[in-house]
């Protein structure tokens, strides 16, 4: 599989692979409290009700719906009280929280009442209006979250409430990394894309362990990633996916398993391989930083979550120009929060000036500085100054 796919195809099949390998793994259980950012390897459902007993939705009385006014105020409510009796005729002085007393069906909004003489008067309302229901939350035997759902910190509060202590979920995906390249083996440079790999996990709530570096050797290469891919719930490795004579990694991939496709029409991080080996998810990584990183962001992000990015409409500073059609452009952008506007990075304006006007992905994709930046810009066009752009943002 020589020729680029387009960008929606490889999320596609990161979709299919996913649908076969992420929820492979094993489960257990973990205290509540370390529950958040893990997915549930079991559906939850309710063994209990809730509000127990009909609560005020608002502050103001509780009446009868039925009855006319004037009401006769008979006494008050608070969140935390017992539940009191009201009769006919009455209105009852009410808290939002607080139970809504026996023989009321409806609360009238304070803003709504109006108090003569020590008698309610006020618009006429519908039954529960303004109450919230016993059970309306959830009753006993409701499906509350179905197995797979990724814990939030809201979800940890609701699985409290209905009294689970002890969560079953899956166990935290193990991935090892692997840096090929003599330049590497050798210390010849640094090993940046392990450190970046290593972040990416951790910020998925994910575990990773640095298997090692491998030198531009055919046989080499291949038996330690074989050897890793057997041991791991998924494989990085980084290097030797591009067209040079000691670019190896795709064609091991293909060879030793299948490869899913071999470089994507993005820039940076065109490179990118994704394959299958040992019945272990592979992701082949470009070397250059910047590459590594759009592709993480762009491909392999969506492997292990589901969840966008937020993004923004910002006005761009500077004219665009993109080297050749037919690819999706990531441009890092950093963005002034008093003006509202974004400094793509590599233009006069950013902090680094690599290039004038055409946006040189070589050059950006050589540089890890480049990625320290507020979000990013996809575009398949040249951009000119004063435009607005969506920004995907990091925070």
């Amino acid at each position: 599989m020589n020729s680029q796919i387009a960008l929606s195809e490889a999320l596609e099949k990161i979709k299919e692979l996913k649908d076969i390998f992420y929820f492979r793994r094993e489960a257990g259980q973990v205290d509540l409290n370390d529950s958040v950012g893990r997915e549930l390897s079991e559906t939850i459902f309710a063994n209990s009700i809730s509000p127990e007993l009909d609560i005020a939705a608002m502050d103001g009385f509780a009446v009868r719906s039925d009855d006319g006014y004037p009401l006769r105020i008979s006494g008050s409510a608070y969140a935390g009280d017992r539940i009191v009796n009201m009769n006919r005729g009455e209105a009852i002085s009410i808290a939002t929280g607080a139970f809504l007393p026996r023989g009321a069906d409806a609360v009238l909004k304070i803003e709504d009442a109006r108090i003569k003489d020590d008698l309610l008067y006020g618009k006429s309302l519908k039954r529960w209006e303004n109450v919230f229901r016993a059970g309306s939350d959830y009753s006993a035997g409701d499906k509350i979250f179905e197995k797979n759902h990724r814990i939030m910190p809201q979800s940890a509060a609701l699985l409290y409430s209905l009294g689970i202590e002890k969560v079953p979920v899956y166990k935290k995906i193990r991935a090892g990394i692997i840096s090929t390249g003599t330049e590497i083996h050798n210390g010849m440079i640094k090993n940046t894309n392990a450190m970046l790999i290593h972040g990416f996990m951790k910020e998925l709530g994910c575990e990773s362990t640095f298997i090692g570096t491998v030198p531009d050797e055919y046989d080499r290469t291949k038996e330690l990633l074989l050897d890793s891919a057997g041991r791991y719930d998924t494989v990085f490795t980084t290097g030797g996916v591009s067209v040079g004579e000691r670019d190896y990694v795709a064609d091991i991939i293909a060879e030793a398993g299948e490869l899913m496709f071999h470089r994507v029409a993005i820039r940076p991080g065109k490179p990118i391989a994704v394959g299958i080996l040992n019945d272990t998810p592979v992701f082949a990584l470009p070397g250059k930083p910047t590459g590594a990183f759009a592709a993480l962001e762009m491909v392999v992000r969506s492997y292990f979550t589901d969840i966008p990015r937020a993004t923004s409409e910002i006005t761009i500073n500077e004219d665009v120009v993109l080297q050749e059609r037919g690819f999706n452009y990531i441009l890092f952008v950093k963005i002034s929060k008093t003006k509202n506007t974004a400094n793509t990075m590599g233009y006069d304006g950013s902090e680094m000036k690599l290039f004038d006007k055409e946006y040189k992905t070589a050059i950006i994709s050589a540089s890890p500085r480049s990625t320290i930046v507020d979000g990013y810009v996809i575009t398949d066009r040249d951009i000119e100054k004063g435009e607005q752009v969506k920004v995907y943002l990091f925070s």
